[in-house]
């Protein structure tokens, strides 16, 4: 019984280390384009079409397509800012978010 109960505990404190990671990571990596130099990629999450509009309406540039996300950038500080602006639904750091959405077509 003792036995059980201490695996069902460290069962539990493993699960929230690792939500707790993953929170930190996900805060991260919505910060990223804030904080980051002008120029930096960034990944618009969500439709392609409806992504590149808020792109396209704030400014930047499409760099790649992808499944689930277009990557853009733009030399303007306040991008994400006006990307948010321009009805981004979430906007997060481009060249690590790159490697978790699909190239289109493939």
């Amino acid at each position: 019984m003792i036995i059980d109960a201490h695996r069902a505990f460290s069962a539990a404190r493993g699960l929230a280390l690792a939500v707790l990671v993953l929170g930190i990571w996900a805060l991260v990596m919505l910060a990223m384009p804030f904080v980051g130099p002008a120029g930096r990629q960034v990944a618009v999450v969500g439709g392609g079409q409806a992504a590149a509009r808020a792109i396209v309406a704030a400014g930047g540039q499409i760099v790649e397509v992808r499944r689930g996300a277009v990557l853009a950038r733009s030399a303007a500080r306040d991008f994400p800012r006006r990307l948010y602006a321009a009805g981004a639904p979430l906007v997060i750091e481009g060249r690590i978010a790159a490697g978790c959405f699909a190239k289109a077509g493939a």
